[in-house]
């Protein structure tokens, strides 16, 4: 038993040992299993990983591109991001031109939609990092930047030398890189100033500049556009149309709008006519203040002055709230106090320096304290040792004590000479000490009326602004006066007529040229059938009083001859109308005519005017003789006399004010009746538009550059 048992027991051991391995086997493989997969699909995974690293972290010229789409937005935090990245990695690659513009784009972002101040800062540190590292290319960019925010800040001339000083800085030391943005900023400038000549050689060099890009080129070609509107009130069609065309060429082919894009649609409908267009351009511009501008522009072509009176108004009042002094004044006090803020870190530097030197000063007088104390001991010890070995020698030899005497005497001589050299030296250290306390005292004076010299120019430089401040408000105000006095003279003279009637057998011609920005004189002449009415008038004074009874008058005028009254009961007419609440007694001279162009016959009042000059085909004539009334306006219920002739066919009529006989030249000279008649009888007319101008030519030649003393009207009527 016990040998079967013996024999059985190890093959039951190696069945069960079997198992265990298995199990042990199938636990190992189970925990191993999740990490061979993981250890499998670890380079699967880690190549999007390394991909999408690679991705997050963007390129320059991602960079760059995105710089760019965030500009027109809004979005300030991302921008500068995106733009103080792009810095780092154009720094870190070499790249100094697109780091400038990168940081340069941050202060023309800042300044326009984030704030000014911040924008100015930003432009000041790009300056001074340029200046510290002595970058010309950060030296130009940095410029452009400054005349940019200057221009911004309404502070023209000082932009207009930034821009020139940054081309001849770019054409001394880069003459490779693109100046397009100064010539182009120049340009803007001389926009601004009306200067044509100097737009357009500011447009053709940046179109000159190297490695141009869409934007240039358009901005460039806008302001060719805008350059043929000028000067206002000539005829530009032609010149704007050729310009217009290529503009509009490159703006499709760049895709680019530049910032005159609505104006120069506005000028273009307006020189070809087509005002509604022009209305609807101007009423589709974004920005407020220029909208009210095109606005009043187009309803004063199209002849609604109402309306255009009321839009200027608009834009003058919002035009005087937006960049006004105080901004200007904002940014000079900055500019001030970054100057005083300089100072005084350089006051504190050298305040350091001269602490710092004179603790080095005091370190070496302690160190040669030292070094003579230690030199002084030395001396001392020796003496003692020289003393003890004199007094040995004495001892020794007493036979020789007096000459022991004499040397002792010698030696206590030497020792007082020393002491006194160095109670001399002490006394030399001590002066010095002085001299560089006393040199600290004047240092400190000297930098406290520094001080009080930095306060009193500040104070000076308030002062300077506030009276600027005060002469650009009087200058706005007369600016506007002299606006709203234009307007008036416009509207004054488009209540005369320009365009005359056309007919066969009348030949008629008038011009009115006021002596001030607004006149008293008049002229009018109504057609209405086969009967042609019309009137020449000279108001008493001048200026805006007599504009305003002249424009009366003629209204008068028209409504009277269109009710078919004959001259000498117009003029009875309207000196009822014109006498009643006149409390000023003005009054208007007039000649009044009605003639019937079939027949030539000729009915007239001349109510104290003038006596018109009738004549021959030649109009070789002389003054025509009739009743004297009184002038309109005087006298109320006073019954006006009329006379007539029987025809003037082929007998041409002048009629002009005393503008005209009664200008004078400098020596107060007049041009008299016997010089008018001489000239018509020593020349030959062809129209008469050609008479009204060879008399205005004369008036002209005889005044010899004097100022006119009067309004001058001249009416020529030919009939056959």
């Amino acid at each position: 038993m016990r040998t079967e048992f013996s024999l059985l027991r190890p093959c039951r051991t190696v069945s069960e040992l079997d198992t265990k391995k298995q199990l042990r086997v199938k636990r190992i493989l189970k925990i191993l299993k999740p990490i061979l997969i993981l250890l499998f699909c670890l380079p699967v995974l880690s190549t999007p990983m390394r991909a999408q690293g690679e991705k997050a972290t963007p390129t320059i010229e991602q960079l760059q591109k995105e710089m760019y789409r965030l500009y027109p937005t809004n979005n300030g935090d991302e921008f500068m991001d995106v733009t103080e990245r792009l810095k780092a990695a154009s720094l870190k690659a070499g790249e100094e031109g697109l780091f400038y513009r990168a940081w340069g784009n941050q202060a023309y972002f800042a300044f326009a939609k984030i704030n000014r101040q911040k924008g100015m800062e930003i432009a000041q540190a790009m300056q001074d990092y340029s200046l510290q590292h002595d970058s010309k290319l950060g030296i130009y960019y940095s410029s452009i930047v400054n005349a940019s925010q200057s221009s911004s800040l309404k502070m023209e001339e000082e932009a207009l030398g930034l821009y020139l000083k940054a081309i001849d800085y770019k054409q001394k030391y880069l003459p490779d890189i693109n100046a397009s943005a100064a010539y182009l900023g120049a340009a803007k400038i001389y926009y601004n100033k009306q200067q044509k000549e100097k737009i357009l050689e500011m447009a053709d060099k940046a179109l000159k500049e190297p490695n141009l890009i869409g934007s240039n080129i358009v901005d460039a070609w806008s302001y060719r556009c805008l350059a043929a509107t000028l000067p206002k009130g000539v005829d530009h069609k032609e010149e704007l149309n050729q310009a217009y065309d290529v503009w509009k060429k490159a703006k499709e082919k760049y895709k680019y709008n530049s910032a005159f894009s609505n104006q120069i649609e506005f000028y273009h409908a307006r020189e070809n006519g087509e005002y509604e267009q022009m209305l609807e351009f101007a009423k589709s511009v974004k920005s407020s203040l220029d909208r009210y501008n095109l606005m009043s522009l187009a309803y004063q072509y199209m002849g609604q002055w109402k309306e255009s009176l009321a839009y200027y108004k608009k834009y003058k009042r919002l035009s005087d709230s937006l960049n006004t002094a105080e901004i200007r004044k904002q940014a000079s006090e900055h500019t001030m106090q970054l100057d005083i803020i300089r100072a005084e870190n350089q006051a504190k530097e050298l305040k350091l320096h001269n602490q710092a030197l004179k603790l080095a000063h005091t370190q070496d007088e302690l160190e040669q304290r030292r070094l003579e104390e230690e030199a002084l001991n030395l001396t001392l010890k020796n003496r003692d040792i020289e003393l003890s070995n004199a007094s040995i020698r004495l001892k020794n030899d007493s036979l020789d004590r007096h000459a022991q005497e004499l040397k002792l005497r010698e030696f206590i001589s030497n020792l007082e000479l020393e002491q006194s050299k160095e109670k001399n030296e002490r006394t030399l250290l001590w002066m010095s000490v002085c001299i560089g306390l006393l040199a600290i005292i004047f240092l400190s004076f000297y930098l406290y009326r520094r001080s009080r010299h930095m306060k009193a120019l500040a104070t000076a430089y308030n002062k300077l602004e506030t009276a600027y401040e005060q002469l650009e408000q009087t200058t706005a105000a007369k600016e506007r006066i002299e606006s709203e006095l234009r307007i008036a003279r416009e509207i004054q003279m488009s209540m005369v007529p320009s365009v005359f009637p056309q007919r066969k057998g009348l030949d008629i011609y008038a011009s009115m040229t006021a002596a001030k920005e607004v006149g008293g004189d008049l002229y009018d002449n109504l057609l209405e059938d086969d009967t042609l009415y019309f009137c020449v008038g000279d108001v008493s004074g001048k200026g805006i009083p007599a504009s305003l009874f002249m424009a009366q008058t003629t209204r008068l005028f028209r409504t009277l001859a269109k009710e078919h009254h004959m001259p000498a009961a117009i003029a009875t007419r309207l000196n009822n109308e014109l006498t009643e609440k006149n409390d000023n007694g003005m009054f208007v001279t007039m000649f009044i005519g009605q003639m019937n162009l079939t027949t030539g016959h000729l009915y007239y009042c001349n109510a104290g005017h003038n006596p018109p000059v009738i004549g021959d085909d030649e109009l070789h004539g002389s003054f025509m003789e009739m009743e004297s009334n009184a002038p309109i306006g005087l006298w109320p219920d006073f019954e006006f006399v009329g006379e007539e002739i029987e025809s003037i066919k082929g007998h041409p009529l002048l009629i002009y004010t005393d503008g005209l006989n009664e200008a004078e030249n400098a020596s107060q000279e007049q041009f008299g009746d016997d010089h008018l008649l001489d000239i018509l009888r020593h020349t030959d007319f062809e129209n008469a538009r050609q008479v009204v101008e060879v008399l205005k030519t004369e008036v002209e030649r005889h005044r010899n550059g004097a100022e006119a003393n009067d309004d001058l009207t001249i009416m020529c009527i030919r009939a056959s």
